[in-house]
């Protein structure tokens, strides 16, 4: 089975501009773009005409600014599912960041399942045992992984190199490096932008997400597992409040199990008042 990477070019002398179904490549000088800034030869993004802007036009503008929010923080971090979303504060994986995972399958495949889905290629590097079958139930994308069940013992060589051309990769079950090489990794994932999930211990780790999970479905000794729910809870570091999300795998798929608010006792209420 042939193993598909991708490329990913770094020219910072050249900016694309997608112009729909196909991209047309425009080589800009970085010399030019500085002095468009240096002379002010550049109108504003966003332009309110008169005085004072009627509510509509305000309105409008409330709007643009929040989709250039949302953009901005999109290139910051990975999206993850909605079902997992609540686990992180800006919705996402960071990008540049380790993050410590616990080594349940269905955790992994609910981080990996909406950044494949949306383009983004992902690696496994020493994870013999994970099914892509699991995988695809859970909505990943299995046409952007990159496998490598053994890496053997140059297992760095082959992680430093991945993160040069894919955005996640997941690591198994292998120590950490020396302080000196993991300060190397961590410039080079922030270099390019790139996430790595960890199973074991690692410092300098964005936070550590662990799992517990919780089967129904069999009653005393029989019947068939038809409910899988996940409790996940992200501990960051420095101290920030952990967060805590619980999600319900079936027939259905992925999704994070609904709350419910408490019910008032209307007739009970009345009687108080």
């Amino acid at each position: 089975m042939g193993v598909q990477v991708p490329s990913r070019a770094r020219d910072n002398r050249v900016f694309r501009f997608d112009e729909g179904p196909c991209f047309s490549f425009v080589s800009v000088e970085v010399d030019t773009i500085e002095q468009m800034f240096e002379y002010s030869s550049m109108a504003p993004a966003i332009t309110l005409e008169g005085a004072p802007p009627a509510r509509a036009a305000v309105e409008a503008l409330q709007q643009r600014i929040h989709a250039m929010e949302v953009a901005k923080m999109e290139h910051r971090v990975f999206p993850v599912s909605p079902a997992v979303s609540s686990l992180f504060p800006e919705g996402g994986l960071s990008r540049g960041a380790i993050y410590q995972v616990d080594s349940s399958s269905s955790l992994l495949w609910a981080l990996l399942a909406q950044p494949s889905t949306r383009g983004t290629w992902c690696a496994l590097v020493g994870m013999p045992d994970m099914g892509l079958a699991a995988a695809e139930e859970m909505g990943v994308n299995v046409d952007r992984l990159v496998l490598v069940p053994y890496p053997g013992q140059q297992w760095f060589s082959v992680l430093a190199a991945l993160i040069d051309v894919v955005g996640i990769v997941a690591l198994g079950s292998l120590p950490a490096p020396s302080d000196r090489i993991l300060s190397t990794l961590t410039g080079r994932l922030r270099e390019r932008e790139a996430t790595l999930l960890v199973r074991n211990d690692w410092p300098r780790t964005e936070a550590s997400i662990q799992v517990r999970h919780q089967w129904s479905g069999i009653t005393q000794g029989r019947g068939m597992l038809d409910e899988h729910r996940v409790l996940i809870s992200a501990t960051p570091r420095h101290g920030h409040p952990v967060r805590t999300c619980e999600i319900l795998v079936d027939a259905w798929g992925t999704h994070e199990v609904s709350r419910h608010a408490a019910v008032t006792d209307i007739a009970a209420h009345r009687q108080a008042g």
